[in-house]
């Protein structure tokens, strides 16, 4: 972890658990007997939609509303299991609505998908690597039709690893952070349609206790379909959870320890260019974070 003496590295990448529908996996682990409670809280605002070509249309503006509750061990200075559960409250307006509740310009609340994982920390030097797993798994059967659709509905399995690296040696108090997932996807009407996430984070601390980061996140879907699609093709009840949503996405995240124990973070994402998907105008994020048991 970067030589900081604070708490603020772990607590910069905790904070990413806070994104809704996105993996955070940790390139630095906590030591053994560790845990933490996190609740979030993040504002997503959409004005446009990415054509298959990677162009943008406005069909509809959608605000979603995703409150989060993340709890993580580590019963060995090697291993961390985590847990994640988001409530989602989403509300679409526009001249283009699907034939579902979801669309009906109200906004709707349902907790969607329980997301469990486990990392390993396999290397502390001359790099952090952390490979991990995990499940998601929709806790119920909530509408997967439309703009304001809170989710997908499908079973999903990742499967991944964290890079971390000091840069102190060359710039004193800065570090980079990568991940990368591949997501095995339940399939769809046959149809295959998983996905690939890397991000990559840039990080400096002003103090030992905040921290400020760059970040860049994208994906890729392997399959899929091109979307929007007629109501008349068969595929048209699925195409939300079949569309090749790909997306590169960037943004700027802070966290600051308030003690041994309590830190806060915040952070802003922003879409660049992506297909087949949601523009992500605006996304802001905050988060708690409580730590217990040893630190």
């Amino acid at each position: 972890m970067p030589n900081t003496g604070g708490r603020a590295p772990w607590l910069a990448l905790t904070a990413g658990l806070l994104w809704a529908g996105t993996g955070h996996a940790q390139a630095w682990l906590p030591p053994a007997g560790s845990a933490s409670v996190s609740l979030g809280y993040v504002d997503t605002w959409d004005t446009k939609h990415y054509t298959p070509t990677g162009n943008e249309v406005d069909a509809g503006h959608i605000r979603i509303f995703t409150y989060g509750v993340g709890v993580a061990y580590s019963p060995t200075d090697r291993l961390m299991f985590e847990a994640y559960v988001p409530l989602i409250e989403s509300e679409y307006h526009g001249k283009f609505p699907h034939p579902t509740e979801a669309d009906n310009g109200a906004y709707h609340a349902t907790v969607t998908d329980l997301r469990v994982g486990a990392h390993y920390q396999w290397l502390l030097e001359p790099v952090a690597i952390a490979p991990y797993v995990a499940f998601v798994i929709p806790l119920h059967t909530y509408e997967t039709l439309g703009h304001a659709a809170p989710g997908r509905g499908l079973d999903e399995t990742w499967v991944g690893v964290a890079f971390g690296k000091s840069l102190d040696r060359w710039i004193p108090r800065t570090y980079v952070d990568a991940r990368f997932t591949y997501a095995f996807v339940e399939a769809v009407q046959g149809v295959f349609h998983d996905k690939e996430n890397v991000e990559f984070d840039l990080g400096y601390f002003i103090t030992p206790n905040l921290n400020l980061q760059g970040m860049w996140h994208w994906q890729q879907t392997l399959g899929g379909i091109d979307v929007p699609i007629q109501k008349s093709n068969p595929l048209f009840p699925y195409h939300d959870k079949l569309a090749r949503d790909n997306f590169t996405n960037v943004g700027i995240s802070t966290a600051w320890s308030y003690s041994d124990r309590v830190g806060f973070s915040l952070a802003y994402l922003a879409g660049i260019m992506g297909r087949n998907g949601h523009k992500t105008d605006r996304s802001i994020a905050v988060g708690y974070t409580y730590e217990f048991g040893n630190h």
